[in-house]
């Protein structure tokens, strides 16, 4: 029972990750971030690294969701496997993309001064 919630869960987060992934990585590429990040070297760097080493997983598992229902989809009947592995590959997805929202929430937040 567990084991299916949690992959009924990683499923629900990939699908908005279809979307999200390759927003996520225009809004990097663009610098979208920059202003959110606090001014300090240490943290420019940290989030470049960071960055990177989360969304190239991202990219990797969203490319691999698209070339694995697009097998599926050309199969026709009889192909249930293929269905079984594009599932898979969407779970893989939303828990990377889980990954890279819970980052990216961390790196902009902006801690107020005490008054």
């Amino acid at each position: 029972m567990i084991n299916t919630l949690l992959v009924a869960l990683a499923v629900a987060a990939g699908v908005p990750a279809l979307v999200g992934v390759p927003l996520r990585c225009w809004q990097i590429a663009t610098g979208r971030f920059r202003s959110r990040i606090p001014q300090h070297a240490l943290a420019r760097a940290t989030f470049r690294v960071f960055a990177v080493l989360f969304l190239v997983p991202n990219a990797l598992a969203w490319a691999y969701v698209l070339h694995a229902g697009y097998q599926y989809l050309a199969c026709g009947s009889g192909c249930e496997q293929r269905g079984v592995a594009a599932v898979i590959a969407i779970g893989f997805l939303g828990c990377a993309y889980v990954l890279l929202e819970g980052f990216l929430l961390t790196a902009r937040r902006r801690v107020v001064p005490d008054q």
